[in-house]
Parts: structure tokens; sequence; C-alpha cells
């Protein structure tokens, strides 16, 4: 990997005034794939994949992105309106996951899937409030890391830009929570804390990398040889998670692959390589920006793929045709919902939270790319 050209000062202007990072969404697209694989239910043949992990790059991705939005917000307004900012998030988020929701519902209540309509109704009320990171396992269980970025989207927005003597010493506040929460990962009974390791590795790296001293320092960070140190130990850590003491349930990797995760992005955003050239590369971007629905939905079309070919296969052919069956699936539902739902919406909340005309400074992320 070799560095962009230029002086540091010329890359942190080159940084700032960056309103899309493709790669980024190229990320997406690893982590979506990940996630999807692994939930194939043929474990003779993906079982070595580790889904969570796909969870985990997007919670950095999700913390540095949406970081750097608020910042942004901020330089270019002078202040950050957290109501709008929910408004926005709202129309994102909100009307895909109800009918995801509804999907769920409509499988357990009419055809009689999942875990059965007592237990799916008991569990409806912290589903239906973005609780499913609270509700047991069952019907819609991966709408969990949804309950975990939507509790960040409230918080973070209030915590860092709403209370004076946190705005004057975000990083430092920022900082701290990331080792409270690394350390939570270790600890009997705090573990559910320690979720949100990733997201505010991603949340550190943001604020670090819009201040000029820690631009400098983290700009460092793009040289090839440390990446070169870097992917090996996120590699390892991915593949060790499994097997360490307590599994992934532990965090014992999770924390390491946050870490490493995070310290790779000047990497993928500041220099030129094939891997980020690979990220960047369009279908691969593309396909980076249809994740949500394609997380929302991937679990319905493997069992729609399911009654047709069986799952627990043992044949790699068959589970290659299952695979690419479910992909080809959930990317066209995504794409669909996209088109008649989620792009439409996105755009209306945007147009209900515009502000008076200003001067528009290079500090400026769109929402829909957040």
């Amino acid at each position: 990997m070799k560095p962009e050209k230029g002086s540091v000062e010329k890359l942190e202007s080159s940084f700032l005034s960056a309103r899309y990072w493709p790669q980024l969404d190229g990320l997406r697209t690893v982590s979506i794939a990940i996630v999807l694989v692994s939930h194939m239910s043929d474990p003779h043949i993906w079982g070595f994949l580790n889904g969570s992990m796909g969870v985990t790059l997007f919670f950095v991705i999700s913390g540095f992105l949406i970081t750097s939005l608020l910042i942004r917000e901020e330089r270019r307004r002078g202040r950050v309106s957290i109501f709008q900012f929910y408004v926005r998030r709202a129309f994102r988020i909100l009307p895909l996951y109800y009918i995801a929701l509804s999907t769920a519902a409509v499988g357990v209540f009419v055809f009689g899937l999942g875990e059965g309509p007592v237990k799916f109704a008991e569990r409806l009320p912290l589903l239906a409030t973005f609780n499913g990171d609270l509700a047991s396992g069952g019907s819609f269980v991966h709408s969990w890391s949804l309950g975990i970025e939507e509790k960040f989207y409230i918080v973070w927005p209030f915590l860092m830009f709403a209370i004076p003597l946190i705005r004057r010493h975000r990083l430092a506040t920022a900082s701290v929570l990331l080792v409270l929460a690394s350390a939570a990962s270790y600890c009997e009974g705090a573990r559910y804390f320690g979720i949100y390791t990733a997201i505010l590795a991603g949340c550190v790296l943001g604020l670090t990398m819009h201040t000029h001293r820690g631009f400098k320092m983290v700009s460092k960070l793009a040289h090839p040889g440390v990446a070169a140190a870097l992917i090996p130990v996120a590699i390892t850590a991915y593949i060790l998670d499994p097997v360490l003491p307590g599994g992934a349930e532990s965090g014992n990797a999770h924390v390491l692959f946050s870490f490493t995760v995070a310290l790779l992005f000047p990497s993928f955003i500041l220099a030129t390589s094939p891997l980020t050239r690979l990220l960047s590369w369009k279908p691969v971007a593309f396909l980076g920006t249809r994740t949500y629905a394609i997380y929302l939905f991937h679990p319905f079309c493997i069992d729609v793929v399911s009654m047709a070919i069986p799952a627990d296969q043992r044949n790699f052919g068959l589970a290659i045709v299952r695979l690419v069956l479910a992909a080809a699936m959930s990317f066209g539902v995504a794409e669909v919902l996209a088109r008649t739902v989620e792009q439409p919406l996105i755009l209306l909340g945007k147009r209900l939270t515009s502000t008076s005309r200003r001067t528009t400074a290079p500090y400026s992320v769109p929402a829909n790319k957040a």
C-alpha cells in the first residue's frame, strides 16, 4: 500500500473534503458476505466462518461514519441538530425494520414458522422497540445488532455534542468509554457493554482524524508496513474467536479484531492499493449500499431456499447452489426495497430536515452514506 502523494497537510485537506469513501461501502460488502454465508445453516461446509465478526466490522464502520458525519455538520453549521439527526436516522432505519419484523410475524403467526406464536408474542415488545439484543433467541434474532446500533444512535450524538463539558473533551471521554467497554468484554456480568467496543473504536478513530494533531499521528498508519502487520492480526483474531476460552461470548478476539480493523482504516481511506481499489470498485461498493436491507431480509431468503434445497448440506455443490440462490434473492429483495422504500424515504427525511441555504464548506458527509 502506498500513501497518497503530497504532504500531510494536503492529505488532511483531501480527507476533510471527501464526501464519500466507496472503499468503506466495499467493507460493508465484505461484512454482509461473511454474515450471509455463515447463516446458511450448512455447518459442514461453512462452519469455519464467523458471522459475528462480520457484524463487528460493520460496527467499526458505523462508529467512524456517524462520528464523522456529526463533526462535519458541526463544522459546517456551527452546531449539531440532534433532533434532525434523529429524524434522518428514523427515516433511514425504521421503515425497512418494521417491514422485516412484519414479515417475521406473518411467518410465525400465519405459516407457523419459527419458535411458535406464544414465544414470539412474548418477545415481540422487545423486537418492536429495537431491543432484540435483550430478547432471547428465536425468529428475527438477527435484529440484536440493530438494537445495539439504535442505542448508539440515540445516546452518542447527545452525549458528545449536547453536553458542554463532554463536548470540550470529546476524544478523552470517548477514549475512556472505549477502554471501559473493552474491559467489560472480559468481565462476567458486564459483557453486554463489551459489544460497544467495536463502535467506540470507530468513534475514537473518527474523532482523532478530525483533529490536526490526531490526523498527523493517524496518517502514519497508512504506511504499507503497518497494514502488512495488521491484516494478519485481524485474520488471526477472526479465526481464533470461536476456539478461545468462552468462545464468541467472551469477546476475547472481538476486542483485538475491533482495534485492529480501526487501525487499518487509515490504510483503507488515505492510501491506495490493490485492496482499496477492489473495495472501491463500483459493483463491490454498490453492494455495500444495499447491506441494511440484505441484512434484514437474508434470513427469510435463506428459509425460502431451504424449502427447495434442505440445509445442513454435506454436498459442496448443493451448498454453493444454496448460497448463490440465497444471495441473489437477498440482493433482489434489497434492490426492490431500496428503490421503492429505502431511498425515497431517506430523501424525504433529508428534505424535512433541510435548513436555510448556507455556504457549503468541505465538511459534509451525505446522510444516506452513513
